[in-house]
């Protein structure tokens, strides 16, 4: 069976692109990819059929009867709509799935993992495109008295009688029947996974994470790769469909660190502004997050990305100054002034669409603000992601009913795969959940309307792939150490971009150290130190294409990821870890946890001081021990 995205036909689509729906999904192996309605150039081809080794054919379906055709030729086809006299123009069937295919065709020759890299053909893309078109209201003997045959002629076109005997045909025989489409057929090495990838991402660039440089693997292992070129990282397929079988409305996902729920943020809002032309906000709370966001975001002019209390600002011309209130009750009062200025605010200024990312950072009045701000507070498209466990400020507590977002029954976690990890390694995420799990007991799975649970604690149910156990470090040097594990890291092949370096807290003592540990960085030639959390404007300033180590707290990263992480000053969480107050602690672990899960393969930690909390690490056996002295 076909993989499709989405899992099912829309209800909007007609009789015969419900039925080649079913008659591929059910008749194609399962290393076949199958969209309905991709998106190409604002375009809807009707279908896109992708396999390692087949290639990539676009479908196009028409319902038309000869009754209805009142003229055609090779351009053109006048159809005379059903309700009514009034003609309308389309384009020939195969010249616009011939508009889709050159599209396409021009966006993947950019990508050099995708064409010949040598021979006659260099140049030239390493697989087959073609297109064909389904006639499923008009049989073939209809179309050669009408004269439409000698314009949609077999193979490229398959007619109703064919059609309907698709439905029981063996899977071989259909892929011969679907691969007699393509004008021009070759044999080719099967498409490997960067491949596939990169396709995707051009077909469908909502789903597109990022690119990183290709390498030998990235293409086939008959062709040697001769000049730079990127890959493009995508969702997989059930990401994919989860971003595109949300619906509308309000909609709330809870669902474990590293789980994609960022990502399937950001695919949705893309969607959505590709499809609709919509307005739409992207809000968070912490500045950083909002940076890396917005530069992922660069190209997509209808949607706006700000943190919290920089959208206010936009709003109400200026922030609230600090001291009128208690510093406790300043995030509740901006919200209130914020409230009451939405309330008289322009239709026009509102959005169609609200993604709200950790969520469980904002103070409950901010979701009402949220709400308001929509042109439709009712039914208008909001979506909020959070993670109970990642729950690093003391907020109220609330039910979603109080700040009017309608949650019942569209509240996902496990349905949607989002208790899955995909970022951290099992020995990670093993080791970061052994930290908090004591912790969080009593919140997992709670209500959603649960006045204490708005955020229910989501235990993962397990990560994706296999690593080394993190490594803990007890050192009398640890900046010397850490600039040991750094240069080690480089010399593995990863790009200081890749590595962050996470503390809890910038006092007065560590800031030399930490502007030592950035020079240090520079003079040994390892890529030098970036300094994202020094100071409020290197906040506003963080940019992706800064190059050196990320230097940041662990509650500035949040919502951040790295391929290694490095935690600097583990005695800073100790005491805290170990108090007895139960929200201290919690409040403490969990802050360790999220700068843990940052850690895509590689996590070490920094200490030069021994504590029961440190001991409680050791004995969980999740950890490789490196010690200069454990009695320091």
């Amino acid at each position: 069976m076909a993989l499709t995205i989405p899992d099912s036909c829309p209800a909007k689509a007609s009789g015969g692109e419900k039925n080649l729906f079913k008659i591929l999904r059910d008749g194609l192996p399962d290393d076949y990819y199958l969209w309905y309605e991709p998106i190409v150039e604002n375009r809807f081809p009707d279908f896109t059929v992708l396999s390692p080794t087949f290639g990539l054919l676009i479908l196009e379906v028409k319902g038309w009867s000869c009754n209805y055709i009142k003229q055609a030729n090779s351009n053109t086809f006048k159809i005379q709509k059903q309700e009514s006299d009034a003609i309308e123009n389309h384009d020939s069937p195969l010249r616009q799935c011939k508009g889709y295919l050159d599209v396409i065709h021009n966006k993947m020759k950019q990508y050099q993992i995708l064409c010949q890299q040598d021979g006659e053909f260099e140049g030239k893309l390493a697989f087959p495109i073609g297109y064909g078109v389904i006639m499923s209201n008009i049989t073939k003997n209809q179309a050669e008295k009408s004269g439409i045959y000698d314009i949609l002629p077999n193979p490229q076109v398959a007619y109703k009688d064919e059609f309907l005997a698709w439905d029981s045909i063996e899977e071989r025989i259909l892929i011969k029947r679907l691969q007699e489409m393509f004008s021009i057929r070759f044999s080719f090495p099967a498409l490997n996974d960067d491949q596939i990838s990169t396709i995707k991402g051009i077909l469908h660039p909502e789903t597109a994470i990022k690119e990183i440089p290709a390498a030998q693997k990235s293409i086939s292992i008959q062709m040697t790769l001769k000049l730079d070129s990127p890959v493009i990282v995508t969702l997989d397929a059930k990401q994919e469909n989860l971003a595109k079988n949300i619906g509308n409305g309000h909609r709330i996902f809870f669902g474990v660190a590293g789980s994609g729920k960022t990502l399937l943020l950001i695919s949705r809002a893309k969607l959505l502004s590709a499809i609709n032309d919509q307005k739409i906000l992207i809000v968070c709370y912490n500045i950083i997050l909002a940076c890396h966001l917005r530069s992922l975001l660069a190209k997509y002019q209808q949607i706006e990305v700000f943190h919290f209390h920089a959208w206010a600002k936009t709003i109400l011309g200026r922030l609230p100054k600090p001291g009128l209130v208690p510093d406790e009750e300043y995030d509740l009062y901006m919200g209130e002034l914020l409230l009451k200025k939405l309330k008289d605010c322009s239709y026009y200024l509102k959005y169609d669409s609200i993604c709200v990312d950790e969520a469980h950072t904002f103070e409950p009045i901010w979701f009402q603000c949220c709400v308001e701000a929509l042109k439709d507070p009712d039914d208008g498209n909001l979506i909020i992601v959070s993670d109970g466990s990642q729950k690093l400020y003391k907020r109220r507590n609330f039910t979603w009913s109080s700040v009017n977002i309608k949650a019942r029954g569209r509240t996902f976690s496990q349905k949607f795969n989002l208790d899955k990890n995909y970022r951290n390694t099992k020995e990670i995420l093993s080791f970061a959940w052994n930290v908090i799990k004591n912790c969080n007991k009593e919140q997992i799975n709670e209500t959603e309307e649960d006045p204490v649970a708005a955020f229910p604690i989501i235990e993962p149910t397990g990560a994706l792939r296999n690593g080394e156990q993190p490594t803990l470090h007890i050192t009398f040097n640890q900046t010397e150490s850490i600039l040991k594990q750094v240069e080690y890291l480089r010399n593995s092949g990863y790009q200081s971009e890749d590595i962050a370096i996470l503390y809890r807290k910038s006092i007065a003592d560590n800031k030399s150290t930490i502007d030592e540990l950035c020079n240090q960085l520079h003079i040994r030639g390892l890529g030098g130190g970036y300094w994202i959390s020094k100071d409020r404007e290197s906040k506003v300033n963080y940019n992706l294409k800064q190059t050196g180590v990320r230097i940041v707290t662990v509650l500035s990263s949040l919502g951040l990821e790295f391929r290694a992480v490095l935690i600097l000053w583990l005695e800073q969480f100790y005491n805290d870890c170990l108090s007895k107050d139960f929200e201290i602690a919690t409040q403490a672990r969990r802050e360790l946890y999220v700068g843990m899960t940052r850690a895509q393969e590689t996590l070490h930690l920094f200490t030069s001081k021994n504590s029961s909390f440190l001991q409680e690490l050791i004995q969980s056996q999740a950890i490789t021990v490196k010690s200069e002295d454990l009695t320091q």
